[in-house]
């Protein structure tokens, strides 16, 4: 891209975290303290390229004891004061995290440790809850339909007769107590209104949004079902 008949550069958005870098490197008095920076140095850009974003003393004290360089608890001690300044200006330059991010939780939970924003996480984590509360309500709900035993017989044709179409039977529909409970409660407009459902005027569901969850004679259909 060019402005002005000039190509346009990158912001270097590593510029104070390098500056404190070189500042601590320039006045470090033993060529073990400037090595160890530059270890450092180097781990930060490791993890940036290999596209992590957990800096957490944890995380860069494990790869840089594996090429040598200070540990981790050289890192949380007072005089690791320098070497966590570094650490700190790196990981919020390229908005990592200083938190230590479980590699066993799962990629939303992983996502939400690297916020480091309380009330953002919070916010987030709300919506997660919610969303998980509404899925719940769903899956109980489909699975309850699939428990519904629906038969149809074949009314056979005469052999005189053309080849037509068979008249179904009525279904009729078995459902088991539990599968029955399931039904009652997923409709019940209380447990509904927990979750920030409600039953819509034409017997749709639909969320505090106003978006639709289930179609219009849902709840009519599920009433259906449990009277017969």
């Amino acid at each position: 891209m060019m402005s002005n008949g000039l190509p346009l550069t990158a912001p270097d958005i590593l510029k104070d975290a390098r500056q404190l870098y070189q500042a601590h490197r320039a006045a470090a008095s033993k060529s073990s303290k400037v090595e160890n920076l530059d270890k450092v140095w180097e781990v930060l850009n490791a993890i940036r390229d290999d596209g992590d974003r957990d800096y957490s003393l944890a995380e860069v004290g494990r790869r840089l004891e594996s090429i040598g360089g200070p540990k981790t608890q050289s890192l949380r001690n007072t005089q690791g004061a320098y070497y966590r300044e570094i650490i700190t200006a790196f990981a919020n330059a390229v908005s990592g995290s200083t938190r230590y991010v479980a590699k066993s939780k799962s990629n939303v939970e992983q996502a939400l440790e690297l916020i480091t924003d309380p009330s953002i996480r919070a916010t987030l984590r709300v919506a997660l809850d919610e969303a998980k509360r509404l899925k719940v309500t769903n899956d109980n709900l489909h699975a309850a339909f699939k428990g519904l035993q629906v038969g149809a017989s074949i009314t056979p044709t005469s052999p005189e007769a053309p080849a037509t179409l068979p008249a179904p039977v009525a279904a009729s529909p078995e459902l088991s107590p539990r599968l029955r409970n399931a039904l009652s409660k997923g409709i019940d407009p209380s447990r509904l209104a927990q979750q920030g459902l409600s039953i819509t005027d034409d017997g749709g569901i639909q969320n505090e949004h106003g978006d639709k969850v289930f179609p219009p004679a849902f709840v009519l259909a599920i009433q259906t079902i449990l009277q017969s």
